[in-house]
């Protein structure tokens, strides 16, 4: 790697940056460690301290409440003894507890030397127990306010104190040597922060000198390339770094821009004299090399262009002769065309006029016809009205006929009573005679009503029989109705086909006749057109030599 390159100088101070950061994180977890392992030897040392001194004073308990049983012979000051040994316990809490903290072997000498003088108290202190319990307290005092006794105590009290001292020593040298390595650590820190803030100083200062300020004169020098200055000085040295290297290819650039912006004026200019026979000197790189490609691409089309442009004005020039003759023959012909048009505009007119008039006369026949279709339809109906009354009628008479035989059956029992009614006045004799003349005329009128019903029978026979003979005929003239308006009503929509027909017939004939006009305006206009064509033909041959002449200047 460039040891010159900005990108270098970067990622060893970034580096640097980063190896002060770890080592500081190192160092403050370091001191975090430290001051927790304090925290817990100064809470070994509390607590060392604390059941070392439950142990005391639960000895010194145990001595009271025995020197004072002994010397009193109180009960209670034995219950208080039997109490702390039995329930309350406090020494071996203690000894428990200092069991579980780190205590070293010389400690536990003290300790165990602690018990075994405590265990060699508890004989005498029984003897005082026996006999202060037997009322000899003055026997009992002397053991347990003795000489060995008060000696064994004031030996118990020695070694606790010692084994305090020598415990809280050593906790304190522990934590004395821990604050050292911890003042140690914190100096290291304070050194690894200050060498992070010379880092990032020296960041801060390597990105604005080396990073910021050469792209602000960059973009200053883009936005002046941009704007298409190409001869504004950039300020910044030209070296094997990025920012050098940068600074070297805008130079270039722009001397390659400004030789190919020459070049090509050059060439632009020759081209708007009208010489086309070119050629490109200068180098074009990368993508400008498209450029070049393009304008002999020109150069090549516009030789070819130019050349097919002066062939085809040459022939343009020898066949302007012969439009302009060609242009008059045409507007001879068009004004000969418009004359056999305006004939045939007005023929078609009248055949429109004429088609226009039947369509009307079709349109007022199909009117009729509905007409004549309604009429029909409205006998139709009233024939079926006319049948449904004949069926009305059928029904009457059937209905009288029951009547009839009702009739029938009350005369022939009218006829029975009267021959009763004889048979019973012949009985009666004289008395009698009157109800036979009366049976008689009974008689008389039965027979009378019976043959006047057999009459009105037959007659409604014949009725029935006319009205179902009047039933078929309605029905055949009801079926020739249907046949009629069936005919009438194809005949009405054929005409209206027809009607239709011939309103299509005349739009067409109307478009035909505006098309007609419009070919007759087309040919009046083509026949000036033709006209105007000569005398254009004319002046498109002086302007073809004026082309001619005017090709003839460029160089291909």
């Amino acid at each position: 790697m460039n040891k010159n390159s900005q990108s270098y100088h970067l990622k060893r101070i970034v580096r640097q940056s980063v190896i002060a950061v770890v080592v500081g994180a190192v160092l403050l977890l370091l001191s975090l460690g430290t001051n927790i392992w304090m925290t817990m030897v100064t809470d070994e040392e509390l607590e060392t301290t604390t059941y070392l001194n439950q142990y005391r004073i639960a000895s010194k308990t145990l001595t009271y409440a025995v020197q004072a049983y002994a010397a009193t012979g109180e009960q209670n000051y034995y219950d208080d003894y039997m109490k702390e040994l039995n329930e309350d316990k406090n020494r071996d809490i203690a000894w428990a507890g200092l069991e579980k903290n780190h205590i070293t072997k010389d400690e536990w000498q003290k300790m165990n030397q602690i018990a075994e003088l405590s265990n060699g108290l508890v004989p005498l202190e029984e003897e005082a127990f026996a006999l202060a319990g037997k009322g000899d307290t003055e026997t009992a005092r002397e053991h347990v306010f003795g000489k060995e006794y008060s000696d064994t105590v004031r030996q118990i009290n020695s070694l606790t104190d010692e084994a305090i001292h020598q415990i809280q020593s050593r906790l304190n040298a522990s934590k004395m040597t821990m604050r050292i390595f911890q003042i140690c650590i914190e100096i290291l820190y304070a050194l690894s922060f200050m060498y992070l803030v010379y880092e990032i100083t020296r960041l801060v200062k390597f990105s604005r000198n080396e990073l910021l300020e050469p792209i602000v004169k960059v973009s200053e020098q883009m936005t002046e390339l941009s704007a298409g200055d190409f001869h504004t000085e950039l300020s910044l040295q030209v070296d094997d770094s990025e920012v050098g290297n940068m600074a070297g290819s805008i130079a270039l650039m722009k001397q390659n821009m400004t030789l190919m912006i020459e070049e090509i004026s050059n060439v632009l200019e020759s081209m708007g004299d009208g010489n086309y026979n070119i050629s490109i000197e200068q180098e074009y790189v990368g993508e400008f090399g498209q450029i070049k490609e393009s304008f002999l691409k020109i150069c090549e089309k516009m030789r070819d262009t130019l050349s097919t442009i002066r062939e085809v004005a040459q022939q343009i020039d020898s066949g302007s002769e012969q439009l302009a003759y060609a242009a008059s023959d045409l507007a001879e012909g068009s004004t000969e065309q418009a004359g056999k048009i305006s004939d045939l505009v007005s023929l078609v007119d009248n055949m429109y006029h004429s088609m226009e008039h039947s369509a009307n006369e079709a349109t007022e026949t199909v009117k009729l016809s509905s007409r004549a279709s309604h009429v029909l339809i409205t006998g139709n109906e009233k024939m079926q009205e006319l049948k449904e009354t004949i069926g009305q009628i059928s029904k009457c008479s059937e209905e009288i006929g029951e009547i009839i035989r009702t009739i029938e059956d009350i005369a022939s029992q009218t006829n029975l009573l009267s021959l009763n009614a004889s048979i019973e006045a012949a009985r009666a004799g004289e008395a009698g005679r009157g109800f036979a003349i009366v049976a008689d005329q009974v008689k008389d009128l039965a027979d009378q009503s019976a043959k006047a019903a057999g009459e009105s029978d037959k007659l409604i026979e014949r009725t029935v029989m006319a009205v179902e003979k009047g039933i078929e005929i309605a029905d055949e003239a009801a079926a020739s109705m249907d046949e009629v308006m069936q005919g009438a009503k194809e005949a009405t929509d054929k005409m209206g086909q027809m009607s239709e027909l011939l309103t299509n017939d005349v739009n067409n004939m109307n478009h035909i006749n505006e098309n007609i006009i419009r070919v007759a305006d087309i040919v009046d206009n083509n026949s000036a057109a033709s006209e105007e064509t000569a005398a254009v033909s004319e002046e498109q041959k002086a302007q073809v030599e004026s082309m001619v002449n005017l090709m003839n200047q460029f160089k291909i």
